[in-house]
């Protein structure tokens, strides 16, 4: 997949998104089992199983997005954004930046499309978001930090570093 970006010269340029690193962690009072794995011959897939112990019934996610441009500089945070993720799983049609990224990380999955999410086995593979990343998103290194809650208590942290590149 490729990201059509920039009109320039009579032509799309096209974007690539590739992971370096992707970090998840889960406590242990949430799931059995959490894995994250890089996929796909460019590095640009993600695919996540995680054994959950407990029903969420209250998602609130923050989302942060750093980059730069050199990779001797210090990432700078680009944009955050928190939202109530059951009301994002609900409205998952809106069209919205938000939803478009949801929908790309649950296109091949299992999780339920309401809340609660009940206890047991949710996959989610193949996640690709070059199609759906914003196009205000600057050709950079890219740093995605996701913190999950529920009740106040974070029990999802996933960090992800990449490159876009034309």
């Amino acid at each position: 997949a490729t990201i059509n970006l920039k009109y320039k010269f009579g032509y799309y340029l096209q974007r690539h998104l590739s992971w370096e690193c992707f970090e998840c962690h889960m406590g242990r009072q949430y799931a059995d089992k959490l894995d994250c794995q890089l996929a796909g011959p460019r590095r640009s897939l993600l695919n996540v199983d995680v054994d959950l112990k407990v029903e969420m019934d209250a998602i609130k996610t923050y989302v942060k997005i750093s980059t730069r441009f050199k990779p001797t500089n210090p990432y700078r945070k680009f944009f955050d954004i928190t939202f109530d993720g059951c009301r994002v799983i609900s409205d998952a049609a809106q069209g919205t930046m938000v939803s478009n990224m949801f929908n790309a990380v649950v296109k091949s999955s299992n999780q339920p499309r309401k809340c609660p999410i009940k206890k047991g086995i949710i996959y989610y593979h193949n996640i690709s978001i070059e199609d759906v990343l914003p196009s205000f998103v600057p050709t950079s290194d890219l740093l995605v930090q996701v913190d999950f809650f529920s009740r106040r208590k974070s029990y999802l942290n996933v960090t992800l570093r990449g490159t876009i590149t034309e």
